[in-house]
C-alpha cells in the first residue's frame, strides 16, 4: 500500500508542469507586448528590452529586435515617432558601451540592418547606400554572422532593380561564395537578375497538355503566377488578378502559372521529416498516383475559379523546377514582363498589378 501511495504521488507531482524560468517568463512578455493587436509603445520597449539584454542566451531573441522594429505601422500614429527615436537611442547607446558582450553586439548590428533592408525593399525608390552603410557595419566587426549571408543577398537583389549592371556583379560575387546555400540562393538570384535585360526563358507542357514557350508570346505582357492551392496569400490575390486578365486579355495580357502543388510522395529526403516517422519509400506507381491525384485537384481547382491560363505542374512542392531555378522562397511570387519578355516587377500584385500592366500594354 505504502509503494502504491508513493507511486500515486510520484505520478501526480509530474503531472503539474514545471514552473517557467525567469526568461521563458521575459519571452512571454515580450511575446504578448508585440503580438497584440493593438501594440503599446512603452510595453513593447520594456518587454523587448528586458529580454534581449537581460537573457541574451534565451532562444526568443532570435529576431525579437527586428520584429520589435517592425510594429511601429500597428502604433497610433501619434506614437510612431517617438518609439522609433527610442528604439533607436537605446540600440545606440547600448553599442556605444564597450563592455557590451559581441553577441549582443552582432544581433543588433544585424537587426538595424534587417530592420533597413525591410524599409528599403518597401520604399518606392530604394536607398540602396543606406543599407549598405549598416551592412558594412556588421560585415566590418562579424564578418561571419549568420544573418550576413541573408542580408546580402537582399541587398543584391535591390541593387539589382536599381542598377541591373552593378547588381549582377555583385550577386555574381556571391555566387562565388565557399557557403554552398549562399551560392546556390545568389545564383538563383543572378538568374532573376538578368532577366531584368534578357528576355526569360521557359519552355514547357502545361498539366493539361498545352504547349507553353515564352518566346512565342513576345509582343504580350506576361504574369508569371507560381502559386499553389494550399497557399492563402495566393488565393487571396485570385479575384484581383482574373478581373485583370478577364480586362486586359484581348488587349494582349497573358498569364502563365508555375503551381507549386505538394503531391506528399515520400523519398529518402522526405523521410527525414519527423511528420513521415515509420513511413516508406514510395514505389513509382505509388508516386505517380499521388502526383496524378494532386495535378487533377489543381486543374479541378483552377477550373472552379475561372483560371483559364495554363500551368506548369510537376507536384515537387519547394523543389519546384522553376522554384528552384528561380530562387522562390515565398509565394505568391508574381513575375511581370513586358513585351520584349525582359523581368519588370517580382510582386507585382494587390494595386500595383492592373497600372503596371495598363503601362506595358500602353494603355
Amino acid at each position: 500500500m505504502a509503494l502504491a501511495a508513493a507511486a500515486c504521488g510520484i505520478a501526480a507531482e509530474s503531472s503539474v508542469p514545471p514552473a517557467k524560468s525567469p526568461g521563458d517568463l521575459a519571452f512571454d512578455a515580450a511575446r504578448a507586448a508585440i503580438n497584440t493587436a493593438k501594440p503599446e509603445a512603452a510595453k513593447v520597449l520594456d518587454a523587448g528590452f528586458n529580454l534581449f539584454f537581460n537573457f541574451p542566451d534565451h532562444a526568443g531573441t532570435s529576431g525579437l529586435l527586428p520584429a520589435m522594429g517592425g510594429i511601429t505601422q500597428r502604433l497610433p500614429e501619434a506614437e510612431r515617432a517617438g518609439y522609433t527615436k527610442a528604439f533607436n537611442e537605446r540600440l545606440a547607446a547600448e553599442l556605444a558601451k564597450p563592455t557590451l558582450p559581441d553577441a549582443a553586439r552582432e544581433g543588433i548590428l544585424g537587426a538595424q540592418a534587417s530592420i533597413e533592408l525591410n524599409a528599403q525593399t518597401r520604399a518606392e525608390k530604394p536607398d540602396v547606400a543606406a543599407l549598405r552603410t549598416k551592412l558594412d557595419a556588421l560585415a566590418a566587426r562579424f564578418p561571419k554572422a549568420r544573418q550576413l549571408a541573408g542580408l546580402e543577398l537582399g541587398y543584391a537583389k535591390l541593387l539589382a532593380k536599381a542598377d541591373p549592371v552593378a547588381g549582377q556583379e555583385f550577386l555574381r560575387k556571391l555566387a562565388a561564395s565557399d557557403q554552398p546555400e549562399t551560392a546556390q540562393q545568389a545564383a538563383g538570384e543572378l538568374r532573376v537578375a538578368e532577366m531584368r535585360t534578357k528576355p526569360m526563358e521557359m519552355r514547357f507542357t502545361a498539366a493539361d497538355g498545352r504547349e507553353v514557350d515564352l518566346a512565342r508570346l513576345r509582343g504580350k505582357v506576361v504574369l508569371i503566377d507560381f502559386w499553389a492551392t494550399w497557399c492563402g496569400p495566393c488565393i487571396a490575390e485570385l479575384p484581383n488578378l482574373t478581373r485583370v486578365y478577364e480586362t486586359y486579355h484581348e488587349r494582349g495580357f497573358e498569364v502563365v502559372g508555375v503551381s507549386f502543388e505538394n503531391s506528399g510522395i515520400i523519398d529518402e529526403a522526405a523521410l527525414k521529416n519527423p511528420r513521415n516517422a515509420g513511413k516508406t519509400v514510395d514505389t513509382p506507381e505509388q508516386a505517380a498516383e499521388k502526383k496524378a491525384k494532386a495535378r487533377d485537384k489543381m486543374l479541378a481547382f483552377t477550373k472552379e475559379k475561372a483560371m483559364p491560363w495554363p500551368q506548369h505542374f510537376d507536384g515537387l512542392y519547394w523543389n519546384n523546377e522553376y522554384g528552384r531555378r528561380f530562387n522562390i522562397r515565398g509565394i505568391p511570387a508574381m513575375f511581370l514582363l513586358d513585351k520584349e519578355g525582359r523581368l519588370v516587377d517580382t510582386n507585382a500584385r494587390g494595386d500595383k498589378l492592373e497600372p503596371l500592366v495598363k503601362k506595358l500594354l500602353g494603355l
